[in-house]
């Protein structure tokens, strides 16, 4: 979609500029690369900031709301979380008789350190980066070389015996939940995601620890 854009925009570029060659016969008058640099790059593209209501300084934020997906106990529905704005819009009822339903997401992080967090609900924020390029990298808490570090935090996703599989999502190492929800009602659930030895090398993983992650952009 982004390349779709540039490439529009480097189209319209172009016309522009031999509208101008035509109008200044072709001469350099008026014609200044300056002033192509100062017209606004199309760019940029977004990513979830899971577990907070605002986005790093890095980005914009474009809207924040609660995370959710399919009931960790159902095997049909969506695999991916989502991030429901707070102001939903609806069409006109359509009553269908077989569907899928969308459930909010709650904190599963019972003896950690995230522990007062547990079955409380988990917001998330859409963020906007003037940067083409979004890389979510699990086990690091740095960026390569080049990338700037929107967040860091730990991998999570649903528990392995659960029915409904899910992504894995990087969630911010210091989360927020929404306020007054910590009553258990399950739904969408988010666990800490532990390495396991054998087919992933030992050293440099270690077996049971819970993995990390790094959003980046560039």
């Amino acid at each position: 979609m982004i390349n779709d854009l540039n490439n529009v925009y480097l189209k319209f570029i172009l016309i522009h500029a031999c509208s101008l060659c035509f109008k200044n016969g072709f001469s350099n008058r008026g014609l200044r690369l300056e002033h192509y640099s100062r017209v606004k790059d199309p760019g940029g593209s977004t990513y979830v900031h899971w577990g907070r209501t605002t986005c790093p300084e890095t980005s914009d934020l474009v809207y924040d709301g609660y995370a959710g997906g399919g009931n960790y106990a159902e095997s049909g529905g969506g695999i991916n979380y989502l991030c429901l704005p707070k102001d939903p819009e609806w069409a006109p009822e359509q009553s269908p008789s077989v569907v899928g339903y969308v459930h909010g997401a709650e904190y599963e992080t019972q003896n950690s350190v995230l522990d007062a967090l547990r079955n409380h609900d988990v917001p998330c924020a859409v963020c906007r980066t003037n940067s083409s390029n979004v890389l979510m990298i699990p086990a690091k808490q740095r960026c390569h070389t080049g990338w700037i570090k929107e967040y860091s935090g730990f991998l999570m996703s649903e528990r392995n015996i659960h029915a409904s599989p899910k992504e894995f999502i990087c969630m911010d190492g210091n989360p927020e939940s929404l306020t007054g929800t910590y009553v258990d009602r399950n739904g969408a659930l988010l666990h800490y995601q532990k390495a396991v030895c054998g087919s992933l090398p030992c050293l440099p993983y270690i077996d049971g620890r819970e993995l990390t992650c790094v959003v980046c952009t560039k």
